[in-house]
């Protein structure tokens, strides 16, 4: 890399936020045909420096240097007529929900100098058709982007950026909501860019990406260069740049006897969750986490929306402690003791003009409520500054903006939503999207030790991240349960097998667990 000039230069980058020192005398060179990776733990400042080099913050102090010449980025439009593309981590930044597939993909077109109040609908659908081609994307480009699937929406946004042909692309969790699939043939294309010299930032807590596709690593700790990394690296010298040692497994030290014979806490009987669906049999004891894992579409965050009441279900019982229950809403499904982190955090979760504390602790405000109406927001504040200090969430206080919070952070604060009062069951459907490695431990650690003997079902595509934090594994695939393993058995060949089946070899026969 010594050999080739940079493509941006990024030089002692700080920048201040109040009394909070996000980022201190960052420096960092990109060169053309290179993916370079970036890590660091939540709130180490990685989305800070992102923003600055993409001209969201024009504030802060060092200078940026492109092709050789300083420049003082003063809005991302800027930056974007630099060479400049990036994709954030929260994916409706990238999409206009509001518009088509194709109008989407042609925004460029549709909001550049010289657009006539009237533009050229065919025109415009075939040049988003060759933006969608190059990385293979492959939906009706008259669909509202509203009604698409996050890996869909995902996709748009970074077809887009590609079809700028950038100098530096940046990429932040790109595979957050991505199947292996999607993920592989995102990986292809990355691949023919670094071919033709575009730069490549590629920012990521999936080590197992980033020792696949990268040629050097870039270690942020506390606002700081931790480190940078080049071929050849191992995965734990990247963890310990990043967080100082590697964390033990969440559940070694509380995992115990056979639960055999525990009581059952939920039990599924021939649950059918859609028309013309199979029927789901499944049990979860006290006391255990259950990982739930299988491809995006296998229909995994479709049982927890009827289990939270958010659909009903087509035919079956949802027995809890023995009882059976069935949900009519959100609301009579966290009366009686159901709790949901959802998937989608940006749209049904995050409420970004509230402070955490209010984030925390919406769905409970009775809890907090004295003679029926007025709150006691000393007890509020009381059991939110509980829970920053439980989860690790890096923030000012309880009375910090949500919008102030990284994005791992701002994750942490809805998983400790549904955590901090008593459940009967809590499903954590993809807890761990942009969370850093200490922190998915922080998280399964709270999990465990405060579960008692009620039950919990952590939802999660990255089999890495349900062999970390559950006793138990399930697989889903096309709706049905293919099988399961006690952690203490597992065979990872065994599980791939289940998840990575073809739906039409998936057998008709159910399998009840």
């Amino acid at each position: 890399m010594s050999e080739s000039r940079p493509v941006i230069e990024v030089r002692d980058i700080g920048k201040s936020f109040g009394a909070t020192r996000a980022l201190d005398g960052v420096s960092v060179e990109f060169y053309p045909g290179e993916i370079l990776a970036m890590v660091g733990a939540n709130g180490a400042g990685k989305s800070t420096l992102i923003k600055i080099i993409c001209g969201y913050h024009a504030d802060h102090e060092g200078t940026i240097v492109v092709g050789g010449q300083e420049v003082r980025f003063h809005s991302p439009k800027h930056a974007y007529d630099a060479g400049i593309a990036t994709v954030h981590q929260i994916i409706n930044q990238g999409v206009v929900q509001s518009m088509s597939v194709y109008e989407n993909l042609t925004l460029a077109e549709l909001l550049g100098p010289g657009q006539k109040p009237f533009y050229d609908k065919r025109m415009l659908r075939q040049r988003a058709a060759e933006v969608a081609a190059t990385i293979g994307l492959s939906v009706d480009l008259d669909e509202p982007v509203s009604d698409l699937s996050q890996s869909e929406r995902q996709m748009i946004a970074i077809a887009r950026a590609l079809a700028s042909q950038p100098k530096l692309l940046i990429l932040d969790e790109p595979t957050s909501s991505l199947s292996d699939k999607e993920a592989d043939r995102l990986f292809e294309v990355l691949e023919r860019l670094r071919k033709t010299g575009v730069s490549i930032l590629y920012v990521s807590h999936r080590l197992h990406e980033i020792s696949r596709i990268a040629d050097r690593v870039v270690v942020i700790r506390d606002g700081k260069l931790a480190g940078v990394l080049s071929r050849p690296f191992e995965v734990k010298q990247v963890v310990t740049a990043m967080v100082g040692e590697l964390p033990k497994h969440a559940h070694v030290a509380s995992r115990g006897a056979d639960r055999s014979g525990d009581q059952v806490q939920l039990e599924l009987r021939d649950l059918v969750v859609e028309p013309g669906g199979p029927a789901v049999n499944l049990t979860v004891r006290k006391g255990e986490v259950l990982g739930l894992t299988g491809l995006i579409g296998a229909g995994k965050s479709e049982l927890a929306q009827v289990l939270f009441g958010m659909r009903p279900p087509v035919s079956g019982e949802i027995l809890i402690n023995g009882r059976s229950v069935r949900p009519k809403s959100i609301g009579d499904a966290i009366r009686k003791g159901v709790f949901y982190v959802p998937e989608d955090r940006a749209n049904n979760a995050v409420i970004p003009m509230f402070t955490v504390r209010q984030n925390m602790t919406a769905p409970f405000l009775r809890v907090f409520q004295r003679f029926g109406a007025i709150m006691n927001v000393s007890a509020e504040q009381q059991r939110a500054r509980e829970m920053i200090r439980s989860m690790g969430v890096k923030c000012e206080s309880e009375e910090a903006e949500m919008d102030s919070l990284s994005g791992g952070n701002q994750q942490k604060v809805i998983v400790a939503r549904w955590l901090l009062e008593q459940y009967e069951l809590v499903i954590l459907d993809e807890p761990f999207q942009g969370v850093d490695i200490r922190s998915r431990h922080d998280i399964g650690v709270y999990l465990r030790e405060n579960i008692a003997d009620r039950a919990a079902i952590v939802i999660a595509t990255d089999l890495d991240e349900v062999i970390e934090v559950a006793d138990r594994i399930v697989v889903m695939n096309a709706g049905r349960i293919r099988g399961e393993q006690d952690y203490r058995n597992l065979d990872r060949d065994q599980l791939l097998h289940w998840v990575s089946e073809e739906p039409e070899e998936v057998t008709t026969e159910e399998v009840s667990v």
